[in-house]
């Protein structure tokens, strides 16, 4: 992965002034509680609300996604995005800024996954055109 390219596509607006995270807490909280199937959630075993959409065209995909992210923000929340392949490192964005962030980031070709700070839920979109939704009943920070 070449840092400049990495360093010239964060630079860009709306990315340039988000907070960035190691993303191996993220992922480490991931592999913590969701059962694996090979390198992908079995969301058949996961517990709490679920919801799976397969949707081929890229652009409603995103739409359908930034909404789902939307409506699970509350006023002052924190979302963290993080990447499985390309992005180098975890961000986070707010209730005021997370529909261009989030449009914004499902243009990097890698599988997204957004966190809620506080783990209550959780909205998972892959290049295959899969969008997973999980409410989660009792959220952990641990």
């Amino acid at each position: 992965m070449n840092a400049d390219y990495w360093e010239s596509v964060y630079a860009e607006s709306p990315l340039s002034e988000l907070e960035r995270r190691d993303q191996s807490a993220a992922f480490d909280w991931l592999h913590r509680h969701f059962p694996a199937d090979g390198s992908k959630i079995a969301w058949e075993r996961v517990e709490g609300r679920h919801a799976h959409w397969r949707i081929a065209d890229d652009r409603r995909l995103a739409a359908r996604a930034a909404e789902e992210v939307r409506r699970r923000l509350r006023p002052g929340s924190v979302v963290e995005h993080v990447g499985d392949s390309l992005s180098p490192y975890g961000v986070c964005c707010t209730d005021v800024n997370a529909l261009a962030v989030v449009a914004a980031l499902l243009e990097i070709p890698e599988h997204h996954y957004f966190l809620a700070e506080d783990r209550s839920w959780l909205v998972v979109v892959t290049m295959e055109g899969d969008l997973d939704v999980l409410d989660r009943d009792s959220p952990r920070m641990g």
